[in-house]
């Protein structure tokens, strides 16, 4: 890792059609709290001198019997259309097994994604995500492939998502939040002081114990930015965006600091990231994101944390066509007593995209 940034300068890297990382998610890479100088993050296939598939990694940490263990999340796979079903992505995956010692997780995965993970055997579920997906005023043109195919296509899918913003808009009118009298929630961009202090004297069970100090690299060094960039055209992943912002969402219980909890939205995609807050309020929170996402006209809003979701499904109203969505998260390597680990909506690098 420690020559990924002298790598991006060279003409080699300059002349690349697709490039294999953007400049934010090397500078995330390089000041990851987990990672060490002699770290493998980037694996390049090249034909005749031309980048025909790459594969990107980042390195994480959990505690297992009460031992750091070290291991990569898989985060970026990449094969050129031309050269497809050929085996050249399992080959770079061979070589990375070999660098973190067969120590490799992924989620957030795309279905093919997951079909090529788990054909190679290497990898089994530790945690199976039971979550909630809602529409408040989803948009068909970027929900639908073909709503892009040509002008007609765009015209009818847009007068579609027109109607179906009305319709929506006439039901949030029906819409009453309630309100309990004893909690306050108070908004601010990143976990603040407070929230660290928190952290720092509340015991927790988390698999992945991301803390302040990964918090703040996180935030300090995101993957995703609103100023495009010509390079970032170059890269297959997320790296651009008009609109993503986080939230943090301080929780008061008769004017008592309690807890906090995290979440994102992008391009009208709500994603809950984070929670460290007392169990048994679920009602409350659910609450506060059907009303936030009625005021702010979400589009899509996306939940894993599963006593979180179960309250959503019991009182769904203003939400369209809600459905259980989940994933897992898959390892390589064994866990022991992972059943009583807890795992966060944001796991791998969910909170980063």
């Amino acid at each position: 890792m420690k020559d990924l940034e002298s790598f991006m300068q060279t003409e080699t890297f300059q002349q690349f059609t697709t490039i294999p990382v953007t400049d934010l998610r090397a500078k995330s890479y390089l000041n990851n709290p987990n990672a060490q100088p002699g770290d493998v993050v980037l694996y390049l296939g090249f034909i005749e001198k031309q980048l025909v598939a790459f594969r990107s990694l980042f390195a994480g940490s959990i505690f297992s019997e009460y031992q750091p263990v070290r291991f990569a999340w898989c985060s970026g796979n990449w094969v050129h259309p031309g050269y497809r079903r050929k085996g050249f992505s399992e080959q770079l995956l061979t070589e990375a097994f070999t660098d973190w010692n067969g120590k490799l997780m992924f989620t957030n995965y795309a279905p093919n994604s997951e079909k090529l993970y788990l054909k190679t055997g290497q990898f089994h579920p530790i945690h199976q995500f039971h979550g909630f997906r809602g529409y408040l005023f989803p948009k068909t043109r970027k929900l639908i492939p073909v709503a892009s195919k040509n002008w007609v296509t765009k015209f009818a899918f847009s007068a579609v998502d027109s109607i179906i913003g009305g319709f929506s808009s006439v039901r949030i009118l029906f819409f009453t939040p309630r309100q309990n009298p004893d909690f306050e929630f108070k908004h601010i961009q990143f976990p603040d002081v407070e929230c660290f202090q928190m952290l720092r004297n509340k015991p927790h069970n988390h698999l992945f114990s991301r803390g302040e100090t990964e918090l703040k690299w996180i935030f300090q060094f995101p993957w995703v930015s609103k100023d495009r960039q010509s390079a970032t055209e170059k890269y297959p992943f997320s790296s651009h965006s008009t609109s993503f912002i986080y939230q943090t969402v301080k929780v008061f219980i008769k004017n008592k600091l309690e807890g906090f909890f995290i979440f994102s939205v992008r391009e009208g995609h709500l994603k809950t990231l984070y929670f460290t807050v007392p169990g048994g309020i679920e009602r409350e929170l659910a609450n506060y994101l059907r009303q936030y996402c009625a005021e702010h006209k979400i589009e899509v809003i996306t939940v894993y944390k599963c006593e979180l979701a179960q309250q959503l499904f019991k009182r769904n109203f203003p939400f369209l066509c809600p459905k259980k969505y989940g994933q897992k998260i898959y390892s390589s390597f064994e866990i022991k007593n992972r059943a009583n680990f807890q795992f966060q909506d944001g796991d791998g690098d969910v909170i980063f995209t």
